[in-house]
């Protein structure tokens, strides 16, 4: 899991930044296990999970902006995907605040191209946006994992 800070190491990192794919179960069924196999026709999400640490983790104001691409294995197709509720998110005061968020994808978001099947691998990126609303140099991502995408027609 890379990240860049312009701070030292200890006194900010990213620490146990993970990025699990889940299909999004009918209503009223229980949540879905961790799935890397996923119908064209069925909404899913990726549960990222991370924490911060270090001497500079409660002195940082601004949002974290949470961004899912889709990459496909083969075909040249990359896709960014979207959430309907965007992401952005206030950064949590404290020494090590633990972060959870729950990225949703709609059904038909990835094609499964003319084979009727098509991997894809998933890169989960974190970039900062400081009080003012710029950009700035706090980053991260996590690569992985691949997942496919198949049609049942």
């Amino acid at each position: 899991m890379p990240f860049e800070t312009p701070f030292a190491t200890p006194v900010f990192t990213f620490e146990n930044l993970t990025a699990v794919p889940h299909e999004h179960p009918a209503p009223g069924v229980p949540l879905a296990a961790p799935t890397t196999i996923i119908r064209t026709d069925q909404s899913w999400a990726v549960q990222v999970s991370w924490e911060n640490t270090g001497l500079a983790t409660g002195m940082i104001d601004g949002k974290w902006h949470l961004h899912v691409f889709a990459e496909s294995m083969g075909q040249g197709v990359e896709k960014t995907l979207t959430d309907p509720n965007d992401h952005i998110f206030p950064l949590q005061p404290g020494p090590a605040p633990t972060y959870s968020r729950h990225f949703h994808v709609p059904a038909g978001s990835l094609p499964a191209g003319p084979t009727g099947v098509t991997l894809y691998k998933i890169v989960t990126s974190l970039t900062y946006i400081d009080a003012a609303g710029n950009r700035g140099p706090i980053a991260a991502y996590v690569e992985g994992p691949i997942i496919q995408i198949y049609d049942t027609n």
